[in-house]
């Protein structure tokens, strides 16, 4: 009599669990239409944000694109390159150096202690400046010796004009005569070799007495120039052998140019040499060559020496420098320096690949040119063979407006 019960029970709790499945399994795959659709959506249409003024493959071109607005507000202008009369140039390197003549180290015929000395390198002199003052006793019996022997050179005279009126009438006085007119020339010679003496110390004999002997001496500077060296100080004994300061008259200074071997038949007297110092870039000085050496260094150069123009005060000699000499001028493809490009240690020009009419967009292809000679404001260039130079529009000025939007763009992403 149960039995029908238990079975219909059964029945009854398999038939709920089933629906109970089939409800959860609805529930979680069914969505709201709001849901479902953006799901599909999102898996179906990925979309990004990507700024639509760069469009770049792994190996394609960099194309920029603006709006008519943008164009107009960047100013651009394009042009194509011209035929514009340039040297083509030798890079070269060098140094800025004094002639012999220019360098000049300060000593003292007859040594002294140093009593006073005021010099520091770098220092400007004037030409009879007193450079040091020196003293020795000796200087004082140099002064005693000339005038010594100036007063017997007086005496002397007066001798010789006594025995010269003897000797015309006195046979024996002739012989007296003859003698007294030898001591006289040995005094002559010894004085003026005194005096000559004296010269050097900077002592004018010719205003020496007694009264006016001095222990001292000045050296003065026997050129204007800048001090570059002073191996002495207050107290310390020179000798003839010593130096005293060294001077660098740099009004007169030359650029002493390393060819390498297989460029100096490219070189010859006249070129213009133009040159920067240290790390300058800009090339803003300039010479002319002058001179060209006969021997080849141990490294295969050979010097060539330019002068210099201009004011040469803020020249330091033995600096270095860097340049370029102008071999030849030629006509050569040039554009402005505003349309070249540097970024990343290379050069480029913006190119006008096409104009949207719909639109009006302007789209700019960034080519990579190599650059040659620069000078009166146009570089030399040499574009990719794919450019037509008198069709293709190139970017004049505005390119680093370009290069600014492409680069925004690219950190956007």
């Amino acid at each position: 009599m149960n039995s029908p019960i238990v079975i219909r029970y059964s029945v009854r709790v398999a038939v709920l669990f089933v629906s109970v499945v089939v409800s959860l399994s609805a529930c979680k795959s069914g969505n709201s239409p709001e849901d479902g659709g953006q799901t599909t959506a999102e898996a179906k249409s990925p979309t990004t944000t990507k700024d639509s003024s760069q469009k770049e493959t792994p190996n394609g071109p960099v194309v920029v694109s603006l709006s008519k607005a943008q164009y107009d507000m960047a100013a651009i202008q394009l042009g194509q390159p011209s035929l514009k009369p340039l040297s083509a140039t030798l890079k070269v390197n060098g140094v800025l150096d004094v002639p012999a003549q220019n360098l000049v180290s300060v000593s003292v015929p007859v040594g002294g202690y140093v009593r006073q000395i005021q010099l520091e390198p770098g220092m400007r002199v004037r030409k009879g400046q007193t450079l040091v003052v020196l003293e020795n006793p000796e200087y004082i019996q140099l002064q005693q010796d000339y005038l010594d022997t100036k007063a017997k050179l007086e005496f002397a005279d007066l001798e010789f004009a006594r025995q010269q009126e003897l000797s015309r009438d006195n046979v024996n006085a002739l012989k007296i005569f003859q003698q007294v007119r030898s001591n006289r020339q040995s005094l002559q010679a010894q004085l003026a070799g005194m005096a000559q003496r004296l010269t050097i110390l900077h002592i004018n004999p010719a205003t020496l007495t007694p009264e006016r002997l001095t222990r001292t001496i000045t050296v003065p500077s026997p050129v204007s120039g800048y001090i570059t060296d002073v191996p002495t100080n207050n107290g310390r004994f020179v000798n003839p052998s010593d130096v005293v300061a060294q001077i660098t008259n740099v009004d007169h200074l030359h650029v002493r140019l390393s060819i390498f071997e297989k460029d100096i038949t490219r070189i010859h007297t006249g070129q213009v040499v133009r040159f920067g110092m240290g790390g300058d870039v800009t090339l803003e000085h300039q010479g002319t060559i002058f001179l060209i050496g006969k021997s080849i260094a141990a490294d295969r150069t050979i010097s060539v020496l330019a002068h210099p123009e201009g004011d040469a005060t803020h020249y330091i000699p033995g600096g270095y420098i860097t340049g370029q000499v102008d071999i030849k001028t030629q006509p050569l493809p040039a554009l402005p320096e505003s349309a070249i490009i540097g970024y990343g240690g290379k050069s480029y020009v913006y190119v006008l690949e096409r104009r949207d009419t719909k639109t009006g967009e302007y789209h700019f292809r960034q080519v990579e040119v190599k650059t040659g000679v620069r000078e009166n404001g146009y570089i030399a260039v040499t574009l990719p063979s794919d450019i037509d130079p008198q069709k293709t529009p190139i970017v004049i000025n505005g390119g680093y407006g370009l290069l600014s939007k492409l680069n925004n763009s690219e950190e956007e992403e």
